[in-house]
């Protein structure tokens, strides 16, 4: 599973991707927290979650927050399909964001995760994001990990079903043609079970 394309004219957002920008700076970036400076490194950094369906943008909207990024701050953004471990693995993305990421967070610790190489079929050492980063995840199921709730901006994304579908098939390299159904199936029980919307300080729509 490749992430969804960051192509800036691929999808209109709404509200904007100004306005979804304000409301992730008033939010996230508050006075006072964490900078580049060595004196500011134990403050924690800012967790901006993006989730929704495959195809609704995540990848794109991420990328267009963090080009907006302060230059005074750092930002990581992890891609929940680094996570998944396949593509049955939804629910061990959920938990690997939660014991990599989350747990360690709430111990002001850095965080360790594992990364999945789709090519190889093998988990592979991933990335160390240290405590004081801002951090954007995207993708299917970010809400659904235990800390998501603390999370300081967290996006819904919707879309219709056939905009939706045709970005999700037309990405190269994949054959997510073939496992659309089950990868959808995951997707529909986890929303069902959790009700993710619940926690979101922002909906957004995405549209052609």
């Amino acid at each position: 599973m490749a992430n969804d394309s960051p192509a800036p004219s691929d999808l209109r957002f709404s509200p904007s991707v100004d306005d979804i920008w304000a409301h992730v700076s008033g939010s996230a970036l508050p006075a006072g927290s964490a900078d580049k400076s060595s004196s500011s490194r134990r403050v924690t950094g800012s967790v901006v979650l993006i989730d929704g369906a495959s195809g609704t943008g995540k990848t794109a909207l991420a990328a267009h927050l963090a080009s907006r990024w302060p230059q005074h701050r750092e930002v990581v953004v992890v891609h929940m399909d680094d996570l998944y471990g396949g593509w049955t693995g939804l629910a061990a993305g959920i938990l690997g964001l939660e014991v990599g990421f989350f747990e360690a967070r709430a111990r002001g610790a850095d965080a360790h995760l594992r990364s999945y190489n789709w090519g190889a079929d093998r988990w592979e050492d991933g990335p160390t994001i240290p405590a004081h980063v801002d951090v954007i995840v995207e993708g299917c199921g970010s809400f659904g990990a235990g800390g998501s709730p603390s999370a300081t901006a967290r996006i819904w994304l919707d879309a219709p079903l056939d905009v939706r579908r045709e970005r999700a098939l037309s990405r190269a390299g994949e054959d997510f043609e073939r496992h659309w159904d089950l990868w959808e199936g995951q997707f529909v029980e986890y929303v069902r079970r959790t009700q993710p919307v619940t926690i979101a300080s922002l909906r957004v729509t995405a549209n052609r």
